[in-house]
């Protein structure tokens, strides 16, 4: 039986939405690789003079934290704008991920490592488009509701903590203590909710 070939293995499919708008972390990542050479990056890390060359590639000590290096191991090379370590940290990539290993960004912090290069080197760094600010403000209020319903998990669960020690007070008391307790206990969450927000983004 001859089944037809496109049966057999269907077209590919073909993405033809257009890239999301917003500055995208790729953007500034992409602006970064073109803007700032390898070689540049390398020679702020490990100080004027210290990269020589050797043929078609430079070499020095590896500037990275925590790699005392005492041989030239740390290598550049400008054909491909890219860089390698082969001694203790075997490890390399292009500009953003040298500024990434020097910097302290981890993995998924690329386009912050991207955009402080940026910074570094004196380039802007893209700014949001219009549409990106549109769509935060419509996304705000689902982002404040979902705030609150934190807000309100934690003030519960402090609440239950409390609630021991109001529990043997006469009727009358306890209601009036609990009703204060209980619009305390929103501030509390909310401040203990935003100064977690800022450790993590810090």
């Amino acid at each position: 039986m001859n089944v037809p070939q496109e049966r057999l293995y269907p077209p590919p499919v073909i993405n033809t939405y257009p890239e999301r708008r917003g500055v995208s972390g790729r953007r500034v990542i992409e602006e970064a690789k073109a803007k700032v050479p390898v070689i540049d990056l390398a020679d702020l890390l490990c100080g004027p003079g210290k990269m020589r060359r050797m043929g078609e590639r430079w070499v020095s000590r590896c500037p990275l934290p925590g790699h005392e290096d005492r041989s030239p191991s740390f290598t550049v090379y400008l054909a491909t704008n890219s860089w390698y370590c082969f001694g203790a940290c075997q490890r390399g990539g292009d500009v953003v991920d040298l500024a990434a290993a020097a910097w302290g960004y981890e993995k998924h912090e690329a386009a912050m490592a991207a955009a402080h290069l940026l910074h570094e080197f004196g380039h802007p760094i893209p700014e949001r488009p219009p549409s990106w600010s549109r769509k935060q403000e419509r996304q705000k209020p689902v982002r404040d509701a979902l705030e609150q319903i934190k807000i309100d998990i934690l003030r519960r669960r402090l609440f239950r903590i409390v609630w021991p020690m109001l529990r043997n007070m006469p009727q009358p008391q306890r209601d009036a203590e609990a009703r204060i307790v209980w619009e305390e206990l929103e501030d509390v969450a909310a401040d203990y909710l935003a100064r977690r927000g800022e450790e993590r983004a810090g």
